[in-house]
């Protein structure tokens, strides 16, 4: 008699059948077969897969096949009654999603109540890891089952029943937030708020190329004078900089020139750089965008291929650990077989024994691994044939981390150059450079990218000359925006959404053009900014609070541990959202309370029909200008603006661009105008392709209407 395993992936399945052998039978569920069920307009007894009781504090769920696995189930339910197994075994993901599958597996096709049954779990696959599962087998976590259903449904409470509401208050069909995109939305809001209320401050910096007496050249840069020697280094704290415009400046780069100059000090120290911890999602999507551009969603995928397997001819190669994970623990097993590779690959002096990482994570719950090489001895470059560019790029990164994460720290010897001079007895200038030189390479010796930084050859008391000097004028910047890795690490360090959310928050602020993403950094549309002002006088302390997100996530993960009524959670959350769903329902209703152009952007863009041709304000170069630019303010042409519009697929831009005069209290315009979204949204070679072929198109247009 055969025992079957059902797992979510196809891969996943040649991969464990390899391992254990012909008294299994492997099969496929592909993925999650079930979720809540929608309401149809057709069914009045339909609903969006839940029934909530306020006064018992009773929820009750309803579930639905999705139509593309009905076909995979009967397969699966088929082979249980020819096969009669005598050990059936759900081998989902070690994570809340993969004990959701498992038990959606086992419900539907109830195997729950059968005392053959068992969960099986691996944080990677490998012939020991699959073996100790196997011997090993537990039970159901029912209490991880019942953390999914709250999150669950307290998802789908927020992003369906707000989406109409939601769309009146602003005018713009097919909008919608969620519980976690909410507060994510939030955050790229007010960084987009800091960045618009910054007020710039002028400040100047003084430069110069120095000569010794052997006619080497080197560069300093002006810091302070012998009472402080950072008095000249601005600082916005400071009442009154002291190089505030250029006046000030050319008089100090002046009396320099005329200055004595020499060396007054060579400060020498030395200190240590510590290896990174390895790889917890959030880490490796943030590593993964900064280092190869790739996105949450692209890294998230890839991992999986890695983790799942990936064929290459009758090879299944399994690389990594589970790819969802807020731990940065390694098994003995690991650090033992990397402290051999260290010490066979680069020597006993690059190894001192292993490192053990803590979780810094707020709300860490995922009990297993980082994520790392199933194998270290598998050297990207043994296996690069076997990979894809993009599945390559990751495995090195995944497999440097680790590496580097057990070898020794780096030892750095930083040299200080301090230069006087002294222009009188009163007026002396201290200028400055500064050189590191590695010492030891430690962990850095795996990227091989060391800088070497020769300081040079000088004595104190050498006398030295200005060869050049500069004055540089400068401006304070606001911060940066948000990139997608930053906002991720921003999530994480809030305690908001988990390593298997972040991809998904992502995803859904783009797709809805509450933010648009250019040149790698988050933009807040006025969508976005429109979304934020209905929802935040409402539910600003609910939903849209940070603080109260990462109360859930507190919330779920004592359910997860058995001390919390996933019930009580639900009911308590949904009363205070219904309370207030009424409000949004009222601004949405009121027509004279919200401005249907809120949501628009006057775009740099003329409109081509008015204007005869498709041209930028100023008529600057098409390549030239970053994209998202709004119309100039003395420009008194007639623009394009930016509409965003319901998607009718995903697909579809989510917005697109039409002449200014047709959105000007309800009038029409006597003609249609409208370009693709992309020739605002996008920047550089890119706009200017696209702006070209509309300028084209419209030129041939004007020839064949003249014959």
């Amino acid at each position: 008699m055969s025992n079957l395993v059902i797992v979510e992936s196809p891969v996943k399945a040649k991969a464990l059948q390899n391992y254990l052998g012909s008294s299994y039978s492997v099969l496929a569920s592909y993925g999650h077969i079930r979720d809540l069920t929608k309401r149809t307009w057709k069914d009045k007894n339909s609903n969006n897969g839940y029934k909530i009781d306020l006064n018992s504090k009773a929820v009750d769920l309803n579930w639905a096949v999705d139509p593309k696995s009905k076909k995979n189930i009967l397969e699966i339910s088929k082979s249980i009654k020819k096969i009669n197994p005598k050990f059936i075994y759900l081998a989902s993901d070690p994570d809340r999603e993969g004990e959701a599958i498992a038990w959606h597996l086992g419900d539907e096709l109830k195997l729950l109540e059968k005392k053959n049954v068992s969960r099986v779990v691996f944080h990677e696959i490998t012939e020991s890891a699959i073996k100790n599962s196997f011997d090993n087998p537990q039970k159901l976590d029912l209490n991880l089952v019942d953390a999914y259903k709250a999150r669950r449904v307290m998802d789908r409470i927020v992003g369906f029943e707000i989406s109409g509401p939601l769309s009146s208050a602003i005018r713009v069909g097919g909008r919608a937030t969620g519980r976690v995109q909410g507060p994510a939305l939030l955050i790229v809001n007010n960084r987009e708020n800091e960045i618009k209320a910054h007020n710039p401050t002028e400040y100047w910096t003084i430069e110069a190329e120095l000569i010794d007496s052997t006619e080497k050249k080197f560069n300093v840069s002006l810091k302070g004078n012998l009472e402080d020697t950072n008095y000249y280094v601005f600082d916005i704290k400071k009442a009154n900089n002291v190089i505030s415009n250029k006046k000030i400046a050319k008089s100090i780069s002046d009396k320099i020139k005329k200055s004595i100059l020499k060396v007054n000090s060579i400060k020498k120290s030395e200190f240590i750089s510590k290896p990174r911890p390895p790889f917890i999602t959030s880490t490796l999507q943030q590593a993964a965008s900064n280092e190869l551009r790739l996105s949450p969603r692209k890294t998230m995928d890839l991992a999986q291929q890695l983790f799942r397997g990936v064929e290459s001819g009758n090879e299944i190669l399994n690389l990594i650990t589970y790819m969802r994970t807020d731990s940065t623990f390694l098994s003995d097993e690991i650090l033992n077989s990397t402290g051999k590779y260290i010490n066979e690959k680069y020597g006993k002096e690059f190894y001192e024994g292993s490192r053990k990482y803590s979780k810094k994570s707020i709300n860490a719950q995922e009990a297993h691994e980082a994520i790392r090489p199933t194998n270290i001895f598998n050297n990207p470059e043994k296996i690069k044939d076997k990979l894809n560019t993009q599945q390559y790029n990751l495995y090195k990164l995944i497999w440097e981390r680790t590496l580097a994460s057990q070898m020794k720290n780096s030892l750095t010897e930083k040299t200080v150059v301090l230069v006087e001079a002294k222009f009188n007895d009163l007026e002396i200038y201290l200028l400055n450079s500064e050189y590191n030189k590695i010492l030891f390479d430690g962990f850095k010796i795996i990227d091989g990218k060391n800088k070497i930084d020769v300081p040079p050859n000088l004595s104190i008391e050498d006398i030295v000359k200005v060869s050049s000097i500069k004055e540089i004028q400068n401006y304070t910047k606001p911060k940066n925006r948000y990139t997608e890795a930053s906002l991720i690490k921003e999530l994480e360090t809030s305690g908001i959404g988990r390593p298997s959310t972040y991809a998904s928050i992502l995803d859904r602020i783009q797709q809805h053009s509450a933010v648009v993403a250019m040149r790698r950094s988050l933009h807040r549309t006025n969508v976005g900014k429109s979304m934020i002002n209905a929802l935040e006088p409402i539910y600003g302390d609910h939903f849209m609070s940070l603080e109260f997100t990462s109360n859930i996530e507190h919330q779920l993960d004592n359910i997860a541990q058995g001390n919390l009524d996933w019930q009580s959670v639900v009911c308590e959350f949904y009363e205070i959202f219904n309370e207030r769903l009424n409000k949004l329902r009222e601004v949405g209703n009121d027509s004279k309370l919200v401005d249907p152009s809120a949501s628009h952007h006057f775009t740099d863009i003329h409109c081509p029909k008015c204007t005869g041709t498709i041209e930028l304000c100023g008529k600057q170069e098409f390549d030239k200008t970053d994209g998202l630019r709004e119309k100039s303010e003395n420009c008194e042409n007639i623009h394009m603006k930016w509409i965003p519009l319901k998607r009718k697929k995903f697909t579809d831009d989510g917005a697109f661009l039409a002449c200014e005069k047709g959105y000007v209290d309800g009038a029409k315009t006597d003609h249609k105008s409208s370009l693709s979204e992309k020739c605002w949204t996008t920047t550089g070679r890119n706009r200017k392709s696209i702006l070209e072929y509309e300028s084209n198109k419209l030129k041939t247009s004007k020839i064949e209407n003249n014959r």
